[in-house]
């Protein structure tokens, strides 16, 4: 089987992440004689990432692409023209599938236009699912109505969870669509680090002092940090004896760093420490981590924290109920019902549910469901399918 990889993304966050971990799943496959991928030369982490790949693997070409879907986002010329290139790439490589990373649905868009003109069986992989707009604003209803068309294009899914295919079979009702749940790395459930030697390796004070962290790209729209800091002005007081670290990067970076600037309250508790290329520290540092998202897929902070046996408390949305103890959770926009979880989630034993992660976000559940997903033969009659077994009843305690 001849398979391809298409990522146009210039950034090198969580969904560049698992596509990393899927592309080190599918070159141990003896099914797969070759394995095309596609990465702008401008993402240079992905780009050197693949290009090492390459050089290991025999299987592994690397095709890259001279733009990156930022620099041609609201061009519509650029995007046909560089769809148009694709296509001739991948008319010439005669694929049997071609699997398209997109964070959203209208991400990765040259790709999946791509496999249209090419006649290549497309895969989307983790888009995230759009709800209606609430705006009656005629520009909204527009572009909502061209995602919906979008939606039917892809041949098949991949995505995370029963609630995200459920809500992707109400637009692409004929697209087969499967689950394949993230992995991460082994270190955070097998990690021996204490709390208190976390804190000394990184200089964070062990005396009584509670440490809430953030982790996560810093894009308030999504990540909502902007909500994170409305809630600790609301509650001065709950904040006293803690600092709230915020560790990553992204487009809202320097709107936060002012917020914080601007705030007496924020200044005395929050420190914004940039990216991380490691944070298990400061996750076996922390009392409690936070994710008050407007949307997510499944942030592998979040099972990260979990293996390390550390609580995280987390917006109610996008499912993420199917994972954490109700005690874990609460009602998106709610700062008072957040605040009081953040406190009380020091409490909540996580221990079994740790147990839990281990196996069902195993590298090796992973490596064999992603094989799975993609060298299945594509079906005569297109119909959803699971690759993935129901949520064990320990997530629904």
């Amino acid at each position: 089987m001849k398979v391809g990889i298409y990522c146009d993304s210039g950034i090198n966050g969580g969904h560049e992440e698992m596509l990393k971990r899927f592309l080190l799943a599918l070159v141990q496959s003896a099914d797969i004689e070759a394995l095309h991928v596609f990465v702008p030369r401008d993402n240079a982490a992905l780009f050197r990432f693949v290009a090492e790949l390459a050089s290991e693997h025999r299987k592994v070409q690397t095709i890259a692409l001279p733009f990156t879907a930022e620099s041609i986002r609201g061009n519509l010329f650029a995007l046909l023209r560089m769809a148009r290139f694709t296509a001739s790439i991948l008319r010439k490589l005669q694929l049997h599938r071609l699997l398209i990373a997109q964070g959203t649905i209208v991400s990765g868009l040259a790709g999946l236009f791509a496999a249209r003109l090419s006649g290549t069986r497309s895969i989307s992989y983790l888009p995230l699912v759009d709800d209606r707009p609430k705006s009656a604003r005629l520009s909204d209803k527009a572009k909502w109505l061209a995602k919906r068309g979008v939606y039917r294009m892809p041949n098949e899914f991949i995505t995370l969870n029963e609630h995200l295919r459920a809500k992707l079979r109400m637009f692409a009702p004929h697209a087969r669509t499967m689950i394949l749940e993230n992995c991460v790395d082994h270190r955070f459930g097998r990690t021996m680090l204490t709390r208190a030697e976390a804190r000394a390796s990184l200089g964070l004070p062990d005396d009584g002092t509670t440490i809430i962290t953030h982790i996560g790209r810093i894009d308030f729209e999504q990540k909502r940090h902007d909500f994170l800091l409305e809630s600790i002005e609301r509650h001065p007081g709950a904040f006293r004896r803690s600092i709230v670290l915020i560790i990553g990067e992204g487009p809202d970076a320097a709107r936060l760093a002012a917020m914080v600037e601007a705030s007496p309250v924020l200044s005395e508790c929050v420190r914004i420490l940039g990216k991380k290329n490691d944070v298990l520290p400061y996750i076996a540092a922390s009392d409690t981590l936070v994710l008050p998202s407007a949307f997510e897929g499944v942030p592998l902070v979040m099972i990260e924290s979990i293996l390390a046996e550390r609580p995280i408390v987390v917006a109610r949305v996008s499912g993420l109920d199917a994972y954490l103890p109700q005690a874990l959770l609460f009602p998106s926009g709610d700062h008072d019902a957040f605040v009081e979880r953040i406190f009380a989630a020091r409490d909540v034993p996580v221990a079994l549910l740790a147990q839990e992660f281990r196996r069902r976000f195993s590298r090796e559940v992973f490596d064999a469901q992603a094989q799975r997903v993609i060298t299945r033969p594509a079906p005569y009659a297109d119909a959803f399918d699971s690759a993935s077994a129901p949520s064990p009843d320990v997530l629904k305690k």
